[in-house]
């Protein structure tokens, strides 16, 4: 019988490489949604289209959905470097946004 791993180095790596992508999914997915979920409130109330609250009731549930499809995709990606590089980059534009938006709401 054939195993998957031909060495006990390539199981380890293996593992780590699951235990990254988990901790991206679920922290990194959190972040982005977070800041994702305040950008499209603050901009929802910005430009006059909702009031305050049902702004941020409408963020919220999209971030629900939103939340899903990042840790889906987390998984799907076949570079994890790449896949952190993009989460990164996309944090620090939606906190650049979000500060940007923060004095006009």
């Amino acid at each position: 019988m054939k195993t998957a791993f031909t060495s006990r180095s390539q199981a380890r790596r293996h593992c780590w490489a699951v235990l990254l992508r988990v901790l991206m999914a679920v922290l990194g997915g959190y972040v982005l949604t977070a800041l994702a979920c305040s950008v499209l409130a603050q901009v929802l109330v910005a430009v006059g289209a909702m009031q305050r609250a049902p702004a941020v009731q409408l963020s919220t549930l999209i971030s629900f959905v939103l939340y899903t499809a990042m840790a889906l995709w987390v998984f799907h990606v076949h570079s994890l470097s790449r896949a952190l590089a993009r989460m990164a980059v996309s944090a620090v534009l939606l906190g650049g946004a979000l500060l940007a938006l923060e004095g006009m709401a």
